[in-house]
């Protein structure tokens, strides 16, 4: 059914004795200040004069006095959500007074340039950020390539380029695997078979048995960080964990899965509590996971991809060692294996129809979990491998969530940087090679983008500023991407890696191609293989590891085994941006699937006008499980928000547990590109 149509107009007035001078510029005064623009919300309708606040009165070039009016009718106090959504309760009358303007401290914050935007978006101007859509129009594109939604206002700036510093001088543990868990406990470990980390268990005659060597082991190979309070405390782990993989099952626990040697087909659980240690069990999987992926599902359960030699996958329930084997032949795991693989932990994300996505070597598919059947192959991305050990980096871009249409969502995936299929050969101490050793191939350049949701996906080719293999790719507060770590020659692997890549790069994906990175101030310690980071939801980014040889090396060598820990600070964090910052002031302990919600918030310094909900949205960020360059189980999703008063904004929260799976989320509210300190929140199934 078409909708109401809502004109925003403004209409000169003009005495009869102005006409004689103006007669000869009628037309052009006409043209300029008649300005009409349409949107898709019926009813409420609200006449304001223009005066001085919108530069509206005063003399004209002629002289004369002009005054405007606007005139606005639309059916809701904040079109960002539909009026006739029955979850949400009714409107306040009193916050229509909101629509009046925005922060004064930047450009596009009053009336009349609102307008003028919103004007030209409609004539096609994809640039402008403020423009959205209507049900009976023709989607306005962003540059990123997706319809714009919602009314957006431009961000607030500042010039700083992020800056470092070093947390901890000596963690005690290199950080090969790395979770975040609720309330910023991050957990890191290491393998168990190569030696003595740095980090003594005590008391010594309580040493846990090594399941690998059989005798006592007295130190620590795992450990939680307090990623706000920089303080540790040692973690038991049994069977080795060496390039293994995980994820936070729906009630925050750790699920823990593979390994090596009696750890490949091994499950380890560390549930969210201040005292809790790993339990763990070995020979419980179907299938020996080392190097594999892992992912949740829509109905809580968990998916294992791959690993080595393992052209499968399984489907495990979490929290438990009581397992059915319920294995998949995976013939396209076998297919995409080079020489020296190049697939090993491959990309994987649940997609919002309830399928997997999976990405190997440079191949990529969807496929139905439940079946194993492909659903598409999709186009072959050109110019080298990404995966282990060519490790590139992946991440989905942030989902925003249609308040028109929730069900309906933009699905656009990263994958950037790798490196040659050969690039292995030439430095690996192991393989034969047809080169001399210290032969190291420039890592790779490129980032790419695919619309999973277009009808004929294609890869968007676009540039990092530098080469990069062993980053990592993570999705920031702000819903940019923050890329870091790594080198820029080499492969994954012990001795495999040179020339670090120490400058961090923002990936900013509503600007337009080509102008969408941004190199930020560079960190002094190199971070290669076996190194991880992690977004707190403080807004600050925790890094830690890197070890390049095969047991703890601390001289000697190029690249010592690296046990800083160091934080970055991007930014968005910058001082200068405090003033708009906002803070959250009331807690949701859990939101429910297509549910409202609401919390009070402040920002530090109150802007003179009244918010609107163009200048705020909520982002939530799923932790992730980082190793190896890849952030698994990493999605965030963007909410549009309504005002409930000068002290509360609403939302609901996404629709269904294919776009967005059960479990713990970092919840941030962000005013115009300054994100508040984020809350945890646990989304669950109604």
């Amino acid at each position: 059914m078409a909708m109401a149509r809502d004109i925003f107009c403004i209409r000169p007035r003009l005495t009869t004795a102005m006409m004689p001078s103006l007669r000869p510029f009628l037309l052009l005064i006409l043209l300029s200040l008649w300005v009409c623009v349409e949107s898709a919300d019926p009813g409420f309708q609200k006449t304001i004069t223009t005066g001085s606040k919108f530069g509206f009165l005063g003399r004209g070039p002629f002289g004369g006095i002009f005054q405007g009016q606007v005139t606005v009718e639309h059916g809701s106090d904040d079109p960002s959500l539909p009026a006739s959504n029955p979850s949400l309760p009714a409107s306040d009358p009193s916050l229509s007074a909101s629509n009046d303007g925005g922060s004064s401290s930047s450009s596009g914050g009053d009336q009349v340039e609102s307008a003028r935007k919103m004007m030209n978006s409609n004539k096609g101007d994809s640039s402008d950020h403020t423009s959205h859509t209507s049900q009976d129009a023709t989607p306005v594109i962003g540059p990123d390539g997706n319809p714009i939604l919602s009314p957006e206002k431009p961000r607030f700036e500042s010039n700083s380029l992020g800056k470092w510093r070093i947390t901890t001088q000596n963690a005690g543990i290199s950080a090969m695997q790395l979770q975040t868990m609720p309330e910023d406990k991050v957990v890191w470990f290491d393998t168990t078979f190569l030696g003595p980390s740095a980090l003594e268990l005590k008391p010594k005659g309580n040493c846990p048995i090594n399941f690998e060597t059989n005798v006592p082991d007295c130190y620590a190979h795992a450990l939680e960080y307090d990623g706000l309070h920089d303080t540790t405390r040692p973690l038991t782990i049994k069977s080795d964990p060496w390039c293994s993989v995980g994820s936070l099952s729906a009630t925050g626990t750790l699920v823990g899965s593979g390994g090596y040697y009696k750890g490949r087909s091994a499950i380890r659980l560390l549930k969210p509590c201040p005292n809790c240690d790993f339990t763990e069990k070995s020979f419980v999987l179907g299938s020996e996971r080392w190097y594999a992926s892992q992912h949740i599902l829509e109905d809580g359960n968990l998916v294992i991809v791959g690993g080595r030699k393992s052209f499968n996958y399984e489907i495990i329930p979490p929290d438990t060692f009581n397992i059915p084997i319920k294995k998949f032949d995976f013939p396209f795991l076998q297919q995409t294996t080079d020489p020296v693989e190049n697939n090993l932990y491959p990309f994987l994300y649940l997609v919002p129809d309830g399928n997997l996505f999976l990405f190997a070597n440079n191949r990529s598919i969807i496929f139905d979990p439940k079946t194993a059947k492909i659903i598409r192959e999709l186009p072959p991305l050109a110019g080298g491998s990404r995966n282990y050990p060519a490790s590139g980096m992946s991440a989905v871009l942030p989902i925003k969530i249609d308040p028109k249409n929730p069900e309906k969502v933009y699905f656009d995936i990263m994958v950037c940087g790798g490196a040659s299929p050969f690039a292995f050969f030439p430095v690996d101490s192991v393989q034969a090679r047809p080169k001399p050793k210290n032969v190291y191939w420039p890592a790779l350049q490129d980032c790419n983008k695919i619309k999973l949701m277009d009808p004929n996906p294609h890869w968007e080719k676009d540039m990092l500023l530098s080469p990069r293999v062993m980053g990592d790719m993570l999705i920031l507060p702000t819903g940019d991407l923050l890329i870091l770590n790594g080198a820029k020659k080499g492969a994954a692997g012990w001795w495999n890696g040179d020339d670090p890549n120490l400058t961090p790069e923002l990936y900013m994906p509503k600007q337009k191609l080509g102008s969408r990175f941004k190199q930020l101030h560079p960190t002094t310690i190199p971070r290669m293989y076996h190194s991880t980071s992690a977004v707190l939801s403080n807004g600050e980014v925790l890094v830690a590891g890197s070890n390049e040889n095969d047991r703890y090396v601390y001289q000697g060598v190029p690249f010592p085994t690296e046990l800083r820990v160091e934080k970055f600070t991007p930014p968005y964090l910058d001082k200068s941006l405090d003033k708009h910052r906002p803070k959250i002031l009331t807690k949701p302990k859990k939101v429910k699937h297509g549910g409202p919600f609401s919390f009070k918030y402040a920002i530090t310094t109150p802007p003179p006008q009244p918010l609107e909900a163009s200048d705020l949205k909520m982002h939530m960020l799923s932790p992730p499980f980082t190793t190896h360059g890849y952030s698994q189980q990493q999605r965030m999703l963007v909410l549009d928000v309504r005002m409930r008063g000068p002290d509360t904004v609403q939302a609901v929260a996404p629709p269904n547990a294919r776009i967005a799976p059960p479990g713990y989320y970092i919840l941030f509210l962000v005013h115009r590109g300054v994100p508040s300190a984020g809350i945890w929140v646990r989304l669950v199934t109604k």
